[in-house]
């Protein structure tokens, strides 16, 4: 029977303590840390599955989340257990291994949201808020069922790049300090059937800058970046680059994706063409979005320095360590920047650079919370941003209970709980 319709926009009617916007791993290890307290929780996702960056971006693999030197543990809590729970289902070969595959990643941040009783909406993305004086009101969310506009207490800034809170009108900070130039983007990709026991790096690096240097290759990355993945013969490529581009930007970001795509298509020929173990390579997949690693910065109440990172500062309001490096890609061209942490040694994350200055119930969590160019560049991996998430859901939860502006939650309840499900503060 044909019938006629006409849409009939949703309504949510359950009641939230926390919303939070962004599935990728900060934000569903935010969800899952306030529902382990109690809280009803929304997740709010525009890609059809969870993940953010470790699986729409194809970021691969973990950056360092031991220390140099001792190799005790930076990060833990929530993180080291999902990489068990990959492990666990054949999503890595070992229960402590950086390098993953994204389709069981899926999975597992299913079961966790599962396991929790947080409610999720995928292909949803916040695209307005609602601001009174210092509170956030509620979100308006694009989904396919129309604009629905849910409320809580305490919202959760989990999107990478700050779109709630700039929604709400909160001032950030974008690219470095000198020119407003953010990192550069890069589109991740595989080659299939490598014989990796006749690939040489060395060498595809000295001929890809001799073709760069005749004007035949137009990535301006100065070397090849390739990893290995738990599947044999497989390559997988972190080594497009897309410089001069505002990642916020919505011209430029559809400029690069279409650029990147045109880098991979050069770099799949390149290597198929010229490198020994690589004749026999097939394009398997780009990532479905352009990986961004630097973009909107909020301002904070306090805005984390390199030498805090160098330095290995210990802050009182500390709700997560960090150990990856200072690590800052050309945001103009070719060339990448590196300065190491100390060995056996690690920095720390303070809760009050998670708070924007302008807003009592919003909590920002991930690699937009407020800090200088040069410090972004270090704690925005996943392992860190990961357990920026558990914080910031624990936060939250305190916040709700206390009926209290997150800035005034008690401290020492925030970090004793984190620690005792085995965070490392």
């Amino acid at each position: 029977m044909n019938t006629v319709h006409t849409l009939q926009k949703k309504a949510i009617h359950d009641e939230f303590d926390v919303i939070i916007a962004g599935g990728g791993l900060t934000g569903v290890m935010a969800a899952v840390s306030a529902s382990r307290e109690g809280m009803r929780v929304l997740l709010v996702e525009k890609y059809g599955f969870l993940g953010g960056m470790a699986t729409a971006g194809l970021v691969n693999p973990f950056m360092a989340f031991r220390e140099k030197g001792s190799r005790n543990l930076a990060n833990a809590g929530l993180f080291t257990d999902l990489l068990k729970r990959m492990y666990e289902i054949g999503g890595s070969k070992d229960e402590m291994s950086s390098n993953y595959m994204e389709e069981f990643m899926k999975i597992v941040l299913d079961r966790y949201t599962k396991e929790y009783n947080i409610k999720v909406l995928l292909h949803s993305k916040v695209c307005d808020v609602t601001k009174d004086g210092s509170l956030i009101k509620n979100i308006t969310i694009a989904t396919i069922s129309g604009l629905i506009r849910p409320s809580a207490p305490v919202f959760i800034d989990a999107t990478g790049n700050a779109d709630l809170s700039a929604f709400a009108g909160l001032e950030y900070k974008l690219g470095r300090e000198s020119d407003g130039l953010c990192q550069p983007m890069t589109l991740c990709f595989r080659l299939g059937n490598v014989d990796w026991s006749r690939y040489n790096r060395a060498a595809a690096t000295a001929l890809y800058k001799e073709k760069q240097a005749q004007g035949l290759i137009i990535n301006p990355r100065e070397d090849i970046l390739v990893f290995r993945l738990p599947v044999d013969n497989i390559m997988h490529l972190n080594t497009t680059r897309i410089v001069n581009r505002d990642p916020t930007d919505v011209e430029d970001l559809t400029w690069a994706e279409q650029t990147a795509r045109e880098q991979v298509l050069e770099m799949y020929r390149f290597m198929k063409n010229n490198i020994d173990g690589m004749q026999e390579c097939e394009l398997i997949e780009s990532a479905p979005e352009i990986g961004i690693r630097e973009s909107r910065r909020i301002l904070g109440r306090y805005e984390i320095s390199r030498e805090d990172l160098l330095n290995t500062v210990k802050f009182d309001d500390s709700i997560a360590r960090g150990v990856y490096e200072i690590d800052i890609h050309n945001p103009a061209g070719g060339g990448t920047h590196h300065e190491r942490i100390p060995e056996n040694d690690y920095y720390t994350i303070p809760y009050r650079a998670m708070l924007p200055v302008k807003a009592d119930n919003l909590i920002v969590a991930g690699r937009p919370i407020s800090s200088s160019h040069e410090a972004h560049s270090a704690f925005r991996v996943m392992p860190i941003t990961t357990c920026i998430g558990e914080g910031a859901g624990v936060a939250a939860s305190l916040a709700v209970k206390s009926d209290c502006a997150c800035a005034d939650i008690n401290i020492t309840k925030l970090r004793d709980i984190l620690n005792s499900h085995g965070a490392l503060t």
